[in-house]
């Protein structure tokens, strides 16, 4: 059974959405976005689209195009909205899993205030509880995160299965938890160069594959998120604690890496890939911000039989041994401050909200929440990180054996730390002459895309070389850029 207080504020926010005029077309207040998110309840929403708007989005694949929809949370209706596939999984035509949606709406009509929504496959299962529950630690722990739950969604009538409603970090999300909202905001989706905050000169180009400026200030002021990167790098070794922390929201940055580590949420730049995070920079204090995003791995103990969560990844000395290079992590290891300070936080984060007995019962009362609707659900049980899972009830004794290891060790490890564990050699940092290379490749496939060429398979040649970096292929790397270029050179004949 629900905690009283946890029903009571999920019945005092949906009155907030019960006394909206329905299909109104103004934006009800932030009670009834709350209401939306409210974490003790499933959705239920309604996409309509076009049967044949639906085929293009498909055909088009693994280019992901927009197409009208009608969209219906309630008796809210929003007929005028777009809508395309999101993620990297739901854009390889050959998907056999349900495929994540992102809704955007008009100016005119927003829906509770959001510019747009999304619906994630949880592909990874893991990801059903992972999100939500990472998201509600962090925001427990006082940092500014995206709110998530889940919702069941209906196609045309036809119910797709379980999806994590995911709240999206924009415009909206900055004016609603960041005190700066023309603050600017760069996302790092698939990595690529710099992504590592490794720094590789002061021209803004060299990084314009792994940021992403996500709204008009980032896209007038790269050149202070070039600067930022510099003084993470350069700085000199006792002046970097106070540089950091007058630029960089460091303490919150170190209990963010501490909740990655106790979750297992290793597809991050505080783990193994330098991706799926924002950097927020608040004009009015010159400060930035590490947001997390897409936290959909978590509580398993070996990824996809290779990346081994638990053993490699050290409470007290978090860098992972077998890790690319991390500037950012490193230099705070190597500053004996800083690293009593994240050693203090994160006991505090562990025996707040890591103790297995109390994160299971989390478990449990999800699994509850969402057993009815996974049972009818079309799609079947899968965690792509872990590909021996067979069922829901094995995936849930999986991540709190997990979690109860992962206690247990951090508790040693951060009692007794001991020598940092030997690393394994990572992958080579990236010179500036193949960052050049890169950038040559995308200034000719964008010329070649405005004289009306496809490029399609460019893109998907190049879609493998940020992983192939990440992970020290760099003859693969190179051989990807060849490939990359060769097919350019054909479109040119």
């Amino acid at each position: 059974m629900l905690p009283a207080s946890t029903v009571l504020l999920g019945i005092l926010l949906w009155m907030g959405v019960a006394g909206q005029t329905p299909m109104a077309g103004t934006p009800p207040g932030a009670k009834a976005a709350a209401a939306f998110y409210s974490p003790d309840q499933v959705q239920q929403v309604h996409l309509t689209i076009d049967p044949g708007d639906l085929r293009r989005m498909t055909a088009a694949l693994p280019e992901r195009i927009q197409v009208p929809v009608s969209f219906r949370w309630r008796d809210i209706l929003i007929d005028r909205a777009s809508v395309q596939f999101k993620g990297n999984s739901s854009s390889n035509p050959r998907q056999a899993h349900k495929r994540s949606f992102l809704v955007k709406f008009p100016e005119n009509r927003r829906f509770l205030g959001l510019r747009q929504v999304s619906f994630d496959n949880a592909i990874q299962f893991g990801s059903l509880f992972s999100e939500p529950i990472i998201t509600s630690i962090l925001r427990d722990h006082g940092m500014p995160a995206h709110r998530a739950n889940h919702a069941r969604l209906y196609l045309n009538g036809e119910y797709r299965g379980v999806y994590v409603n995911v709240e999206r970090i924009d415009e909206v999300f900055l004016a609603s938890h960041l005190p700066d909202p023309q603050g600017s905001l760069f996302k790092v989706d698939l990595g690529g160069p710099g992504s590592n905050l490794q720094y590789l000169g002061d021209r803004p180009d060299l990084y314009s594959q792994a940021f992403e400026p996500k709204n008009r200030a980032a896209k007038n002021r790269p050149d202070s998120l070039v600067d930022f990167i510099r003084r993470v790098n350069q700085t000199g070794p006792g002046e970097f604690p106070r540089v950091l922390e007058s630029v960089f929201e460091s303490d919150d940055f170190l209990r963010t890496t501490a909740v990655m580590l106790f979750a297992g949420a290793f597809d991050q730049l505080t783990g193994w890939n330098p991706h799926n995070y924002f950097l927020y920079h608040d004009s009015t204090r010159n400060r930035w911000r590490y947001l997390p995003w897409d936290l959909d791995v978590g509580f398993c103990e070996t990824a996809f039989g290779k990346i081994r969560v638990l053993d490699d990844w050290h409470a007290a000395w978090p860098v992972p041994r077998t890790a690319p290079p991390n500037p950012l992590l490193e230099r705070i290891i190597a500053d004996p401050g800083l690293l009593k300070k994240y050693r203090a936080e994160a006991r505090k984060i562990l025996d707040s909200s890591f103790q297995p007995e109390k994160l299971c019962k989390v478990f449990d009362t999800m699994h509850a929440l969402l057993r009815g609707d996974l049972k009818t659900d079309p799609y079947p049980p899968r965690r792509a990180t872990v590909p021996d899972d067979r069922d829901y009830d094995g995936i849930i004794a999986s991540m709190k054996d997990f979690v109860s290891k992962r206690h247990a060790a951090a508790v040693r490890q951060l009692e007794e730390p001991g020598e940092r564990p030997r690393r394994q050699p990572g992958p080579p940092g990236l010179t500036p002459e193949l960052v050049a290379r890169i950038q040559q490749i995308q200034k000719r496939a964008e010329e070649t895309r405005r004289n009306g060429g496809d490029i399609a398979p460019v893109a998907r040649v190049m879609e493998k070389l940020g992983p192939a970096i990440e992970a020290g292929r760099m003859d693969e790397a190179e051989s990807i850029i060849r490939e990359a270029t060769r097919r350019l050179d054909a479109l040119g004949k």
